[in-house]
């Protein structure tokens, strides 16, 4: 009988000797673990360094017992977070071999480059600085406000009303999603709020008890639409959180309900795929940028002369027959 309910993040793991068993298998109790840590004081940044370590392997070893290993026997002064040491309270965190784990639950591997997350200061070697990302999750105001009175105890919730949020509330702040997220990295360029606050907002955005003007006022700051969909995210998230799937999408779908403005771009692109059954640039150009757009004559003139846009077709070229389908899809 075949599996439907796979996880994506677990194919080709076994093909590739890359699954939890092959890595507790892979050493030998007793053999060298060659383990290298980024070193870096927020005072002498220009001594920012590799330190390399010899680790012995341990049976079922984690990142973390490689690291409270050096921090006994090599450098006491090594500086890293974690608290429960169980997969619950996501302090631990680190880039490990180029991408985000939790160092408490993540089996060692024979060589090892241990870095702090990205898109975050450093504070000290591997000890990043929370508060960006605890700014922008407060600027959300993440907690509920209802437009009428409390109904009472037991509270009729659907899970139709509550799927995403209830999915959201599985996030335990290890700010992995944030470090892996490429537009995050693009820093000022974009107004991404990123994926671990948008999770954080989710958790009531998402509530049907909310008020949606105090939802609206929060997605205003979000620039939600800045996500390309690169599911990095949900590549990194060790609680498996769908995050494109089951938050940003729906958040997506809320912002374009509640402030339409800011979803200028998508609620045009659906229009036209509404009324045409394709997408045409030259229309979506004019519906996002407007009559302002004519003025641009020198960009106007490299997209006609790249074929990006084709004015002859918007004006006299007919509607496919997909038309009608495509808009029944979309109004479902």
């Amino acid at each position: 009988m075949v599996n439907l309910q796979i996880d994506a993040r677990s194919i080709g793991k076994v093909e590739n000797s890359d699954g939890l068993l092959a890595r507790n298998t892979r050493l030998n109790f007793g053999d060298p673990v060659h383990v290298r840590v980024r070193r870096f004081d927020a005072e002498h940044p220009e001594q920012s360094e590799f330190e390399s370590f010899v680790v012995p392997y341990d049976t079922s070893m984690r990142v973390l017992d490689a690291l409270n290993y050096i921090a006994e026997n090599f450098a006491t002064d090594l500086a890293y977070r974690w608290l429960c040491g169980t997969k619950m309270c996501g302090t631990c965190a680190v880039r490990m071999n180029g991408r985000e784990v939790l160092a408490c639950w993540e089996s060692v591997e024979p060589e090892m480059t241990i870095e702090p997350l990205r898109n975050l200061p450093v504070i000290r070697d591997l000890v990043v600085d929370r508060s960006p990302y605890e700014a922008r999750v407060a600027k959300f105001e993440p907690w509920l406000e209802r437009p009428s009175d409390y109904a009472g105890f037991p509270e009729p919730l659907s899970h139709k009303d509550m799927k995403n949020a209830s999915k959201a509330l599985d996030c335990i702040s290890c700010m992995s999603c944030f470090s892996a997220c490429p537009v995050v990295g693009l820093g000022g360029l974009t107004n991404f709020a990123g994926p671990a606050p948008l999770v954080q907002l989710a958790q009531t955005a998402l509530d049907s008890r909310n008020d949606p003007a105090k939802v609206a006022r929060a997605l205003e700051h979000a620039g939600i639409f800045n996500c390309v969909s690169c599911y990095k995210c949900e590549e990194a998230c060790p609680a498996k959180i769908p995050i494109v799937t089951r938050i940003i999408e729906p958040l997506k779908a809320k912002t374009a309900a509640l402030v339409p403005h800011a979803a200028r771009h998508s609620l045009a692109f659906k229009t036209i795929i509404a009324s045409r059954g394709r997408i045409d640039p030259s229309e979506l150009v004019l519906r996002v940028q407007g009559p302002k757009v004519l003025l641009q004559i020198v960009r106007a003139w490299r997209l006609l002369v790249r074929g990006k846009i084709n004015p002859w077709k918007t004006l006299f070229g007919k509607s496919p027959g997909a038309a009608k389908a495509a808009s029944r899809i979309l109004d479902q």
